[in-house]
């Protein structure tokens, strides 16, 4: 979504409407991910992008701010989102790609990429409140910021892969709910499906570049030809001929380019974003042992004390100070399984949210993919009618000519 241009900070007038949730009013961000730069030395070099934000949020302390960002930026922000949130799908970043970063059609789609997760992110209920992406999106020394944050956040959790990797610490997790099962191999089937679709779709763009490429070596040759000794109304006849040829050429390159903008965006990140729910999926599970570690201190707790006072070795004076550590653990282990229970009902709302954007996303998609295969096959056809008319006044013909040039269709 492109930013207006607008002098004011208010929203701009074909913002999407704010919507009710239940703590009120739903805070709308409308961002843009824009004029990415390479900058750096040839050696250590990288891009930087503009992300202008216009909200509505009172959290923030303007309506509409802008900041550079790179890519490690972005990335930072979703595992630590991630790892922040337990429970919630963090809308995922593109990929790294060590080879081609720099490729102007790269970096385009990258932009692309980054400017829906960021959009997205911002627009989730959860996420809008989290004080990282408000750091995010307006800090201006968000340099200095993250390095602080990077410190503390490795300090107490040693970032995500460590959080991941304590999911699986601990007595083995025996999943209770037949949800959670069912999901987990819907989701390895969805995967599967998706994986597969991007196959697909990269082997027809490539085709269509393909086609094209030899469409304009074909329109090339007849271009050619129509130069040669063959007379006046025939090179004429050629010459219109090829410039059909290249117009053709011109509409499968365009093609193939939409296939991956339209198609190819949403199902690949969609086949991203099943990675994130399985991150939902384990921090759940992270939730779970920490309640069973708190179930099991407590029990500790409680059968120290007991043993002690059986054996005379708590003073009177000590013993309220002993049932108070009963009555704390008591209370973290309570707040453990609340928390446990808090995800367990978050993740299934926010799987919930997945298919729904899911399936919007890709109606969304295929939408402007028709729309444009559409408009690009009226104009190739468009092309070929004006051919034909030409070669009709050429030989005196009145009407169509039945056995004029086929209407060809962009493959």
């Amino acid at each position: 979504m492109r930013m207006p241009e607008q002098s004011d900070n208010k929203l701009p007038f074909n913002s999407p409407a704010p919507t009710r949730n239940d703590n009120g009013l739903q805070p709308v961000f409308v961002i843009s991910v824009d004029d990415p730069q390479k900058v750096g030395d040839p050696i250590r070099s990288f891009t930087m992008y503009t992300v202008h934000t216009r909200t509505t949020s009172p959290l923030f302390q303007k309506s509409a701010f802008s900041v550079l960002r790179r890519y490690s930026d972005f990335l930072w922000l979703y595992e630590t989102l991630s790892t922040n949130n337990p429970g919630v799908v963090v809308p995922p970043v593109p990929e790294k790609n060590p080879f081609g970063r720099f490729d102007d059609h790269f970096v385009r789609q990258r932009r692309f990429a980054l400017e829906k997760c960021i959009q997205k992110t911002a627009n989730h209920p959860v996420l809008s409140q989290d004080a990282d992406l408000r750091m995010f999106l307006e800090s201006d020394s968000f340099a200095l910021d993250i390095k602080h944050r990077k410190a503390e956040i490795a300090h107490e959790r040693g970032g995500i892969m460590a959080s991941i990797g304590q999911s699986i610490t601990g007595s083995r997790f025996h999943e209770t709910d037949e949800w959670f099962d069912r999901q987990k191999g819907y989701l390895e089937s969805l995967e599967s499906q998706l994986r597969g679709l991007v196959k697909a779709i990269e082997t027809v763009a490539r085709q269509r570049s393909e086609i094209a490429t030899a469409t304009g070596e074909f329109a090339q040759t007849v271009n050619d030809l129509s130069a040669s000794d063959v007379g006046a109304q025939l090179s004429q006849s050629l010459s219109g001929l090829a410039e059909v040829e290249s117009k053709a050429q011109e509409i499968q390159n365009t093609q193939s380019e939409q296939d991956m903008v339209t198609l190819m965006s949403t199902v690949d990140e969609y086949a991203r974003l099943i990675n994130s729910v399985r991150l939902a999926f384990s921090s759940r599970i992270r939730t779970y042992h920490a309640w069973r570690s708190a179930d099991a201190d407590l029990l500790r707790i409680k059968q120290a004390h007991e043993k002690n006072r059986a054996q005379g070795k708590i003073p009177t004076d000590r013993l309220g100070y002993s049932l108070s550590q009963i009555a704390e653990a008591e209370r973290r282990a309570l707040e453990a399984k609340h928390e446990f229970d808090h995800v367990s009902k978050l993740v299934k709302s926010e799987v919930a949210r997945f298919e729904q954007e899911r399936i919007e996303d890709f109606k969304n998609s295929l939408h402007a993919f028709l729309e444009g295969m559409i408009s690009r096959q009226k104009e190739l056809v468009g092309a070929w009618e004006n051919y034909q008319q030409m070669l009709l006044r050429r030989v005196g013909g009145g009407g169509p000519n039945q056995n004029g040039p086929p209407r060809h269709a962009v493959s």
